[in-house]
């Protein structure tokens, strides 16, 4: 089937023209439609997101202060222990005399020949008992004079005489006091 037109050929061009126009205006009204809807889902999804990154914001602020919290009190808990513990080094090392420097002081005394046993340190009474042996009897005497001799540091030594009442290969044994500079 054939359409015929019989509409002259200047109205045939009017009526198509007409539709292309209308074609167009609904091109572009569709268009400009679309085009506002799409940038107001756009305009819409971003203020969307910019109030969901200020909550995301707080909420990060949130844990890291509570994170600061739970790591501060860990930290502090560990530094308070560390304190403590050096406090309680301070305190006892205070509190204990510096015998390091009274076994300083006494190693230089001791005559060749003799051997020192042992040495009991008394804090309390500042004292120093020593036992040992020694070779001869000269060499407990030398002891006992250069004990003696170092009065700036150790005083008031007793002198049994049952140290001397051998000749040779003598057990002896001297208890004296320690001057209190030394100890500090």
């Amino acid at each position: 089937m054939r359409l015929i037109n019989l509409l002259p050929k200047s109205r045939q061009h009017e009526i198509h023209y007409e539709a292309m126009l209308r074609g167009l205006w609904i091109f572009a009204t569709m268009s400009i439609f679309s085009f506002a809807l799409v940038f107001l889902i756009q305009l819409g999804t971003k203020f969307y997101l910019q109030i969901e990154a200020k909550v995301f914001a707080t909420e990060i602020t949130d844990l890291q202060g509570q994170v600061n919290r739970q790591e501060n009190a860990d930290l502090k808990s560990k530094i308070k222990t560390v304190n403590n513990t050096v406090s309680d080094f301070n305190k006892l090392a205070g509190a204990s005399p510096k015998w390091s420097k009274v076994v300083e002081a006494f190693a230089l005394l001791p005559p060749p020949g003799t051997r020192i046993n042992s040495m009991v340190l008394d804090s309390g009474r500042k004292s120093i008992t020593i036992t040992g042996n020694a070779d001869t009897r000269e060499n407990v005497i030398q002891l006992y004079n250069n004990i003696l001799e170092d009065s700036k540091n150790f005083y008031k030594i007793d002198y049994p005489l049952e140290n001397v009442a051998k000749s040779t290969n003598i057990n002896f044994h001297f208890t004296f006091l320690i001057q209190s500079q030394l100890l500090e």
